[in-house]
């Protein structure tokens, strides 16, 4: 695991020390090792996290050809390549550079699998590759012309890369106001003109200034898979004890996440079968809440022997905002992020690698609103009930009914946003916009719109494509890297989505009951205080917060005409906002935090 960094200029390459002070704004993500290298016109380097191959993997990786790779991740079967290349080396590193070099780009990334984002140069052919994991877990990003490439693991980085070419770093208005409509920016926006994010799956290749990004892999839902429930219980429990157990693939100490839920308990069973003296680690807030699962998490990791450490999360909520806001880069409005760095500081004192249970509601079909979504025909009769179902708390049954009745008087690309963030749309725009829009949020759904998949994998699609890419996936690795953790996702193996995208929706949703395959897998194998535990979100007490720890910032940011949010939005909408005036039946604490994290960016930004 590492952080990369990289600069191709025509005109020649930067002064070393200058390039090495932006690739240091990322010691975070590898404070084990810095190294780079200076050719006539590259400049290449890494911050090395060391987890395979501690003596074997230092990098940027060269040869006498003048080959050059920085890379970032762990490919998980790397022994397997190895085997077929006829290495004994135990560097993955080493077997991503062999790979390149004897089977080129294209076959390279069909055969590894894992998480990873890396460059590769050809001083020969004077021709760069920059390639990204199939889920888009490790990221990338970039600014290129004609005469200059410039790309880094995070956007600090970047920004001073182009600082250092007198590249003007400019606001991205389209970004701020997509951000304020999905709580994230839309991958391969970036909250900056012209600075783009390589997306997942895809390769990026740089030769004589002329650029193309092609895919190498994608999500195939069709045609569906014939065969029996049971066959398909076969597979699915195979594959996830298959891809537990190569995660479990390193040379430092690992640990686990542990809630109460279904996911992180299955990968704790299936982590147990394989692995000895696993730490499991579990957030318990300091007043009660139903977030509270520690009892839970503790019973599960007694009857899988793991040692099992209780996380309290004393830190001031105040203080963790803060450091999202320095640890982000762009803005994000998902509260989770708070404890997720706390999360990270606490097991950064124990381990360096840290399975979790991300994906696994996008796989298997975990969230409330899919159950919407395979329903939808049956619902329909609920939106002549909009405009007398009152308003009610977002996670009550009286809550979900009323977004239901939204939803089904909605368009398909407005039914996304109200089935997840519920926060601004298209149609607010005349009152709450203050600029010219370039793509409309209603166009960018639209974009990933295949009218041959039922409306359940839609939604799913909808969901991976935006809410698991630009914040679920940027959330962990951004809070697990600021304290040098290497964060693990046995669910969001590819070839898991590969085996359950064929499947038909009753094996993710049958009736009421949502992760059907995966309960009916493991309901015997785990505790019943799992098994018949209420779901629950892994979402930070944000009403609590606002209403207390952040009333005085948001008085003194958001009720203040000055305030540089003010720039893009309408003050006076948003004061309705606040009163309680408009958007009472939206999510208006989102809403609220979305604007606060916004102006917090931007004041740090300037």
């Amino acid at each position: 695991m590492c952080g990369i960094a990289g600069a191709w200029r025509k005109k020649g390459a930067l002064d070393k020390t200058q390039f090495e002070n932006a690739l240091n704004l990322m010691q975070h993500r590898g404070p084990d090792a810095m190294h780079s290298i200076k050719t006539q016109n590259l400049n290449l380097g890494t911050q090395r996290l060391k987890i395979i191959g501690i003596e074997e993997g230092n990098q940027p990786r060269s040869d006498k050809s003048g080959n050059h790779l920085a890379f970032n991740g762990a490919i998980y079967n790397y022994p397997e390549l190895a085997n077929s290349l006829n290495i004994s080396s135990r560097s993955d590193t080493e077997i991503l550079f062999q790979l390149i070099l004897n089977r080129g780009i294209v076959k390279t990334l069909k055969e590894i699998r894992g998480m990873f984002a890396f460059s590769f140069y050809n001083a020969q052919e004077d021709l760069f590759y920059l390639a990204r994991d199939r889920m888009g877990q490790k990221p990338l990003f970039y600014y290129q012309d004609e005469g200059i490439l410039l790309f880094a693991s995070e956007i600090k980085s970047l920004k001073k890369l182009m600082q250092l070419n007198d590249i003007a770093v400019q606001i991205n208005e389209n970004a701020i106001y997509h951000y304020l409509c999905f709580s994230n920016i839309p991958e391969p926006e970036t909250i900056y003109e012209n600075v783009f994010a390589i997306p997942p799956a895809h390769f990026l290749k740089y030769q004589k200034g002329k650029t193309s990004i092609t895919s190498y892999w994608e999500h195939q839902y069709l045609p569906k898979e014939n065969l029996s429930f049971a066959e398909a219980k076969l597979k699915v429990q195979h594959a996830i004890e298959n891809s537990v157990k190569i995660r479990l693939r390193a040379d430092v100490k690992k640990g686990l996440f542990l809630s109460g839920g279904w996911d992180s308990s299955v990968i704790a069973l299936e982590a147990s079968k394989h692995e000895q003296n696993l730490q499991a680690f579990t957030v318990e807030y300091p007043f009660q809440t139903s977030q509270n699962e520690s009892k839970i998490a503790r019973e599960t990791a007694q009857k899988f022997g793991l040692e099992h450490q209780v996380i309290r999360i004393d830190k001031s909520p105040l203080t963790l905002l803060e450091k999202s806001i320095s640890t982000f880069d762009q803005p994000l409005a998902d509260s989770s992020a708070l404890p997720n760095l706390a999360i990270a500081e606490s097991a950064s004192k124990h381990v360096k690698v840290m399975l979790n249970g991300d994906g696994g509601d996008e796989l298997f079909g975990g969230y409330r609103r899919y159950f919407t979504a395979k329903n939808i025909s049956y619902l329909a009769f609920t939106q002549y009930l909009n405009k007398i179902i009152p308003n009610g708390e977002r996670r009550s049954k009286l809550g979900f009914l009323k977004r239901t009745a939204r939803i089904t008087s909605s368009s398909d690309s407005e039914r996304y946003l109200l089935f997840t963030t519920d926060m601004f749309q298209d149609h607010d725009i005349p009152s709450l916009w203050n600029h010219e829009l370039e793509t409309s949020t209603s166009n960018l759904i639209k974009s990933h719109f295949n009218k041959n998949l039922s409306d359940l994998d839609q939604l799913m699609h909808w969901d991976r494509t935006f809410n698991l890419l630009s914040g679920i996936l940027v959330k962990m690795d951004r809070a697990s890297m600021a304290y040098s953790i290497e964060a693990r996702s046995p669910f969001l193996d590819h070839q898991l989505f590969e085996l359950m995208n064929q499947f038909p929706d009753s094996f993710k949703i049958s009736g009421f009951n949502r992760k059907h395959i995966l309960k009916s897998i493991y309901a015997q194998q785990l505790p019943k205080s799992v098994t018949k535990a209420t779901k629950t979100s892994f979402e930070a007490p944000l009403g609590n917060w606002i209403k207390n720890d952040f009333r005085t910032l948001i008085k003194d940011l958001l009720l203040n005409p000055q305030a540089k949010i003010y720039k893009f939005v309408n003050y006076t909408e948003i004061m309705l906002m606040m009163k309680g005036v408009k958007y009472q039946e939206r999510n208006t604490q989102y809403m609220i935090y979305s604007l606060l994290v916004l102006e917090m960016w931007l004041q740090k930004d300037n």
